[in-house]
């Protein structure tokens, strides 16, 4: 069994509601166990003039491989109705795979840590929330280390 993080966000339709049935999609599989999910934020885009999004991340433990978790991640994707389009662009969900255990991969379709996740304020907070002594396994920097470090460039508000 492996320790997974998944960062959910949404900036189109009914957000939250995308990112709920993201995750019951998720945890609905026999082979996934939710540990626990962060607060919701609604978080500035980065890039392109779009609407704000509502993120979140989930911690799940599994037998699958960072492979097979990122598979399913696209698969949930494609069942809620996104489609690609702009880097950084607006989109109903976008489920990314953070973390898994102390994995350092770069491969052509996956790299873990998830790229840019130590200069991204709203894939940090929900991150602590989650597990506040969280190593950044490449790093080998406590993430909670890496949130001052951080410009105050675009603004994350913890939703109640």
């Amino acid at each position: 069994m492996v320790q997974a993080f998944i960062g959910l966000g949404s900036n189109l339709g009914n957000r939250k509601k995308n990112i709920d049935n993201s995750l019951r999609l998720l945890v609905d599989r026999e082979d996934v166990d939710l540990i626990s999910r962060a607060s919701d934020y609604e978080t500035e885009p980065v890039g392109p003039t779009q609407p704000w999004f509502i993120n979140t991340a989930v911690k799940i433990e599994t037998p699958s491989s960072p492979e097979e978790i990122l598979e399913k991640c696209k698969e949930i994707e494609e069942r809620i109705g996104r489609v690609d389009s702009l880097k950084w662009g607006p989109r109903l969900v976008d489920l990314d795979l953070l973390l898994v255990d102390k994995y350092v991969l770069e491969e052509r379709k996956l790299t873990l840590p998830h790229p840019k996740l130590e200069e991204r304020r709203f894939v940090l907070l929900p991150l602590l929330e989650l597990e506040p002594d969280l190593v950044h396994p490449e790093l080998q920097t406590p993430l909670k280390d890496l949130l001052p470090k951080l410009e105050e460039d675009k603004k994350v508000i913890k939703l109640e």
